[in-house]
């Protein structure tokens, strides 16, 4: 990994971005960004369209930090609590497959809202309501 950080760089420095200068406070903005916590609808989001599929909790846990959202890396508790509220709400469904692993997947009514979503122009205010899900 490092090698081929030191090669960007390399071709960088040969690039249009050669005279290009970060100071620290943009670094810094920037580091935050990337590291700033996943809201909850694009967290919601990514369950409902991972879980298209059935999936264990940990390998929707690792397609989740594929996606960058690292959130349950210390808590994964946090992700099953999240799982037994939509299943609770019938937006997902649960079975336990092979004597201990338990598979995730939407249901009609979760498939039909995730569709609602990608199709709809007001993206925004379904994002929102999805997020009352979570509430207890």
């Amino acid at each position: 990994m490092e090698e081929r950080l030191n090669k960007l760089k390399k071709s960088l420095n040969n690039s249009e971005f050669k005279d290009l200068q970060f100071t620290d406070n943009h670094k810094k903005n920037i580091l935050n960004q990337l590291h700033r916590p996943h809201i909850e609808e694009e967290l919601l989001l990514s369950i409902f369209q991972l879980l298209v599929e059935e999936k264990t909790g940990f390998t929707l846990s690792k397609k989740l930090r594929a996606r960058g959202i690292r959130r349950f890396e210390d808590n994964e508790g946090h992700l099953y609590t999240i799982l037994h509220r939509l299943e609770h709400k019938g937006y997902t469904q649960a079975e336990w497959k092979n004597g201990n692993e338990k598979y995730y997947h939407l249901t009609k009514k979760g498939g039909k809202l995730l569709d609602k979503y990608e199709s709809s122009p007001r993206k925004q205010s379904l994002l929102q309501s999805l997020t009352e899900v979570l509430q207890p």
